[in-house]
């Protein structure tokens, strides 16, 4: 066991390791008649006087002589660590303002490849100036040492953060998302990805902002370096693996925006996508990518403006993601702005459980849904076979009418999205009020997002209803259960 610190052994070592000045060591001197004074007492003046704080007395404590100091810098405390480097809060030692200090571990400094890595990820993210991205103002590398000078962000990364808050609102959940998607695409600007995004390389401040970090460090790997190979970057296995499945290159824009979704789903949902592994085998599976659960089937009452968002995102088939962060932003502050602004909501929601898609007599009510997009086909699916409906899904307007004319009882009520089929599905509606064989069905059109003006076209009547996104699952089944009545 090691011998407890005298006071005046404190002190040296204080000043041995240049935390503090003589000048500044003889004032707390000067507030004892003698030098044998008590060292827990001599302990708290320092700390009181904010010459030492707790952790660098437990490292004087311990015998460390060096990593109080970085050039202008002194250590205050450490705020994390990881397998490459640990991140502390520091203080100009002239002007006494504050700074993260992100030092390469010394196992990582004694690798040239890491060291020069580290470095050119300083020089990357000097580059970056944005209010959503953690500045960086310094980049020190020589020797054994390395270490980056940022902004200091009052707050907690997102993963933390998610570990006390658990779920988030859907709103609140949109404006972190917009602030990493606003970064992300200044970045983008400059030919600049992210390449390691997750909630552990978001930090949310003390008044909600989101902020990247970590901007390129795990995309800056040697030229010509295969992602997919054993010699993989552990911080891009998970990019490695959709990328192998999607069969894109490795600086493709739209991975980021994958797992940016990603980020959203679990914000929303509450839950991951994808649940974490360590084995490299098992992240490089397609399958991992390919059964991602649909959000809705998690939470149904999710917004589905949000929900769109989400699940283009993440679609598996990059063509069919957003192709750029711009264009995702712009959805996402769109379905924000149409939820905030919605005054016209059903005051009254029904939530009869899975009886919910029955008739009077018991029998499950047929519910015909014409949507063209498979991840919006599955979403309506879940959300109306969980009320007891049996639901019929087709993906195209002329197939509608076949089945009517085919079988006049083919269902008892449709569900058109105009999402993905354009104004011809709000043809179809109006078609379907002149049809002898579909004139009195039931029938809901549900607008998208900057459709608003359709619904001057539609012709309407108390079986057929029009909604436009956003809409809440449950406003969506009040709506289909209205067309319904008698």
């Amino acid at each position: 066991m090691v011998a407890e610190l005298t006071a005046e052994q404190l002190s040296q070592r204080a000043l041995d390791v240049n935390i503090v000045t003589d000048a500044e060591m003889r004032g707390v001197w000067g507030e004892f008649s003698a030098h044998n004074i008590d060292r827990d007492q001599f302990k708290q003046i320092l700390v009181r006087r904010g010459l030492l704080t707790n952790f660098q007395l437990e490292r004087l404590e311990q015998g460390y002589r060096t990593g109080f100091v970085y050039g202008d810098y002194k250590v205050l405390y450490l705020v994390g660590a990881g397998t490459f480097a640990r991140v502390y809060r520091a203080a100009h030692r002239v002007t006494n303002e504050l700074f993260a200090l992100k030092v390469l571990r010394k196992s990582k400094s004694d690798e040239p490849s890491e060291a020069d890595l580290f470095r050119r990820e300083g020089e990357l993210g000097m580059q970056l100036k944005h209010p959503n991205i953690v500045a960086i103002h310094e980049v020190y590398s020589k020797g054994k040492i390395h270490y980056l000078v940022m902004d200091f962000v009052e707050g907690h990364n997102l993963r933390d953060f998610f570990k006390v808050r658990g779920k988030f609102e859907p709103l609140e959940a949109a404006s972190i998302i917009e602030g990493m998607v606003s970064g992300m695409s200044y970045a983008f600007q400059k030919g600049i990805t992210h390449r390691d995004l997750k909630m552990s390389n978001v930090i949310v401040s003390s008044d909600g902002v989101a902020k990247l970090v970590d901007f390129g460090l795990a995309g800056l790997g040697g030229a010509g370096a295969d992602e997919a190979s054993d010699g993989a970057n552990p911080r891009t296995i998970d990019y490695a693996g959709l990328e192998r499945a999607t069969n894109v290159r490795k600086d493709d824009m739209r991975s980021d925006i994958f797992f940016a979704g990603c980020i959203f789903y679990q914000l929303m949902s509450g839950h991951a996508p994808m649940s974490e592994n360590r084995d490299r085998t098992k992240r490089l599976d397609k399958s991992r990518f390919q059964n991602i659960r649909p959000i809705t089937e998690v939470d149904p009452k999710l917004p589905l403006a949000l929900v769109r968002v989400v699940n283009k995102a993440m679609e598996l088939d990059p063509e069919r993601r957003y192709q750029t962060p711009a264009e995702m932003l712009s959805e996402l502050k769109l379905a924000v702005k149409r939820i905030k602004d919605n005054k016209d909501l059903p005051t009254q929601v029904v939530d009869a459980g899975p009886q919910e898609g029955h008739d009077s007599q018991g029998q499950p009510r047929k519910l015909m849904i014409v949507e063209s997009d498979n991840k919006m086909q599955n979403l309506f699916r879940e959300l109306f076979k969980k009320k007891g409906y049996r639901v019929l899904v087709i993906s195209d307007t002329d197939r509608l009418f076949q089945r009517f004319y085919e079988d006049a009882k083919t269902a008892d009520a449709v569900l058109l999205s105009t999402g993905h089929i354009g104004s011809s599905a709000v043809d179809a509606f109006n078609r379907f009020a002149e049809e002898p064989s579909t004139k009195n069905i039931p029938i809901v059109l549900l607008l998208g997002d900057g459709q608003g003006a359709w619904k001057e076209r539609a012709t309407l009547a108390a079986h057929r209803i029009a909604l436009q996104m956003p809409v809440k699952s449950r406003e969506l089944r009040q709506a289909v259960l209205q067309s319904l009545k008698d």
